[in-house]
């Protein structure tokens, strides 16, 4: 009998965020469920050098044509992008197999006619949504609901169980409450409300430290409100980091101001690392944390201050929400429930 062929994982982005963390996850445990897997991503991306370190099996993303596809048998075309699912749209009819898209945002597909077509149900077998968040703005976009299957981000436990806290991210005197943000410098992640809050409990007499892991096209913008805010000791935006895990376990919480989410691998990252958070109320975030946080709503930055105060105050309290977090993410966001869904997909 013939062994099945590999499913061709398409990926075209350059940087890493969650969306490669999860791609990653997923390729390197598809293969010990029986489905092989061959991944096409650009070979100065980030994702390529820490795919072949891992043991999967990379191409250029300038070497898939149908002709590679059809060499390598592949039984199946899984786009993680929307460039990604643009290249797969042609290469799947001319292959003869079906193309399934993983979508992460929960942004409404666009109405124009060539949105219309890029995501027909004609084109698109099956859309894996991460989560029910993601799922509900398909359906409400016009794909088929009995066609979209949610198979959450799902989070390596025993690899956050080993992440380490480290003093270093704390300030050398070691003096106030350390607050973690972590994510791209975008403006729909909304990382100025998080310099506000930090001015206005500056303003009130609260020693808090804030650092921001990540990079991005609003950094000069935020830098910018830093120091128009007063704030340049309190505020350190840290770049990207590949150590961001080990901010998150280390911080006193997390300050999560990102305006629309599918879902939030960072949230759900600090909910096992055991770091409680304070968020906006989008509906991503807010279903993963599942109400084991608080939130807070979009440029409230009075209430988000008082959020973040009166749980830096409470050390019970925060011990008892990142206990209930931490039991809630470990049960609904497995990886193994990840690959589960994934395959039912498939």
């Amino acid at each position: 009998m013939t062994a099945p062929g590999p499913v061709a994982h398409l990926h075209t982005n350059r940087a890493w965020g969650g969306g490669e963390d999860q791609v990653l996850a997923l390729l390197k445990a598809l293969p010990e469920r029986g489905a092989p897997a061959v991944l096409y991503t650009p070979e100065d991306g980030m994702l390529h050098g820490r795919a072949q370190a891992a043991g999967v099996a990379v191409r250029p993303l300038a070497a898939c044509r149908a002709a590679a596809l059809r060499t390598e048998r592949v039984r199946l075309v899984h786009a993680h992008d929307s460039r990604a699912l643009t290249l797969g749209g042609r290469l799947a009819p001319a292959c003869g197999v079906p193309l399934v898209l993983s979508r992460r945002v929960a942004s409404p597909l666009r109405r124009n006619p060539w949105s219309r077509r890029k995501y027909g149900p004609d084109r698109v077998a099956a859309v894996i949504a991460i989560s029910e968040t993601v799922r509900r703005v398909m359906a409400q976009s016009g794909y088929p609901r009995e066609r979209i299957f949610v198979a959450p981000s799902g989070l390596d436990v025993a690899a956050l169980d080993r992440v380490e806290a480290d003093a270093a991210w704390r300030p050398a005197d070691g003096a106030g409450r350390l607050v973690a943000g972590v994510g791209r410098l975008s403006r729909k992640k909304n990382w100025a409300m998080l310099v506000r809050v930090a001015a206005r409990l500056e303003a009130a007499g609260e020693a808090v430290q804030w650092v921001v892991a990540g990079e991005g096209p609003e950094r000069r913008r935020l830098e910018r409100l830093i120091r128009k805010l007063g704030v340049a000791h309190r505020v350190r935006l840290a770049g990207f980091r590949n150590d961001a895990r080990s901010l998150l376990k280390t911080a006193d919480l997390l300050f999560f101001p990102s305006l629309i989410e599918g879902a939030s691998v960072t949230v759900r990252e600090a909910m096992i690392l055991g770091t409680p958070v304070v968020a906006v109320d989008a509906p991503g975030t807010a279903e993963s944390l599942g109400g084991c946080g608080r939130l807070v709503r979009a440029g409230d930055t009075a209430g988000a201050a008082e959020a973040v105060a009166a749980l830096l105050r409470d050390e019970a309290g925060r011990a008892a929400l990142a206990r209930r977090a931490r039991e809630q993410a470990a049960s609904r966001f497995s990886l193994t429930r990840t690959v589960t869904e994934t395959l039912a997909a498939y």
